[in-house]
């Protein structure tokens, strides 16, 4: 499809320059670039933001009375910017969120609360497929937020859940969740078919709508698409704000190839990366699986980095060291102690939740079993579920 809209945007290029006039075709015109097309809209990529904004405002219904004359079809343009600074930014896994069409909308409004702008209601739902960066989106919220935020996995949630209501205190979850802060609950797909957990999930977002800070909340599904669900949270969830975040376009799969190859993305690999962003109309784990596989050579060193065992391993390690005030060593050493016992169960979490396999994690931590490690984290798992005290002694780290 590249090779076929490069062809159409050059045979358009004499009639483009002769309505526009040669000046605005000179300035503006002249350097846009299509990235492919989609859904009956045509990405083009302009040198710069000022350039996207001119000829999105005065020239984009010209472009499309010419480019669907070409083609022989009715399409729309979209146009964005290149931005080329930020690309060297960002890594494998982007300090910054690639935004585009897809997630403008979640983005703006999770900027908008993290700036501490005024928005209408306190309650905002993100729903997708896997892959699209939600989790993502929201990890980059919290760490922008100026209030820390309490987070929880709907099996997270569950287990505590559980746990609290054996032991007859689901009083005290719930006045945990109801505290005046930033709270996430994140997968909440997985709260189909349980409901006692959604009947607790209508007191908690009962409780919360007089609060000043924000409920978010993330799934794969739209609240009217989840199964079993109960009519009254169901109802509390499309009364809230919702948007949806899309698998990323041909303009966000380019900005995110282009942080993967680094600076090669505008030299010698430009037309590769540009092409692998047309036609994968995937998500950003598949997108990147896909890059992986076609480029020749070794990874570049940011991207063995991110995902070389022993660095990752070794990066946990230090986290936990730090926040437990206890030697790295002593973690992976034969000392015994409840705070190291405690400090190695966060770390075989962290390191499995990174994607490192039990023998890996077994291995660097002094040898020890795969069937240790699972223990490790499954053991983890229940005391959080148990001790709202030793989940507010770990925010931050898990």
């Amino acid at each position: 499809m590249l090779p076929l809209l490069q062809d159409c945007w050059t045979r358009v290029q004499t009639q483009l320059r002769s309505r526009a006039g040669e000046a605005a075709f000179d300035a503006w015109l002249g350097a846009l670039t299509p990235v492919g097309m989609e859904r009956g809209t045509l990405f083009l990529e302009a040198p710069s933001r000022l350039g996207a904004d001119r000829v999105r405002a005065l020239f984009r219904p010209l472009l499309q009375e010419l480019l669907s004359a070409e083609l022989g079809t009715q399409v729309q343009v979209e146009l964005q910017a290149r931005e080329p600074n930020r690309f060297d930014q960002l890594e494998v896994s982007p300090q910054q969120p690639v935004v585009d069409d897809s997630n403008r909308t979640a983005w703006l409004v999770l900027s908008g609360l993290a700036k501490g702008r005024s928005l209408p209601g306190n309650r905002f739902f993100f729903h997708g497929p896997s892959g699209v960066g939600k989790t993502f989106l929201l990890r980059w919220w919290t760490a922008q937020s100026r209030v820390p935020v309490l987070w929880f996995c709907l099996p997270d949630l569950l287990a505590a859940f559980q746990r609290a209501h054996q032991e007859q205190r689901s009083q005290h979850l719930l006045e945990e969740l109801l505290a005046d802060r930033p709270l996430v609950l994140d997968e909440l797909h997985r709260v189909a078919g349980k409901p006692k957990l959604q009947q607790f999930l209508v007191r908690v977002l009962q409780g919360r709508e007089t609060l000043a800070q924000p409920t978010v909340l993330a799934s794969r599904w739209h609240p009217q698409e989840i199964r079993e669900l109960d009519p009254g949270l169901a109802s509390m969830l499309v009364a809230g704000f919702v948007a949806a975040i899309d698998r990323p376009g041909p303009i966000g799969r380019l900005r995110y190839l282009r942080a993967l190859e680094g600076v090669r993305s505008r030299n010698g690999r430009a037309a590769a990366v540009e092409a692998l962003a047309a036609r994968a109309a995937v998500g950003f784990p598949e997108l990147r699986a896909a890059w992986a596989a076609a480029r020749p050579g070794s990874p570049p060193p940011k991207y063995l980095e991110l995902i070389d065992p022993q660095r990752r391993f070794t990066t946990q390690r230090d986290r936990v060291a730090q926040h437990f005030g206890i030697p790295a060593q002593d973690l992976v050493g034969k000392r015994q102690s409840r705070r190291l016992s405690r400090a190695r169960k966060v770390l075989a979490k962290l390191c499995l939740d990174d994607g490192l396999s039990g023998s890996e994690i077994g291995r660097f931590l002094g040898g020890r079993t795969r069937a240790a490690v699972s223990y490790m984290a499954r053991s983890l798992q229940e005391e959080l579920a148990a001790s709202a005290e030793l989940r507010a002694e770990l925010e931050g780290l898990l």
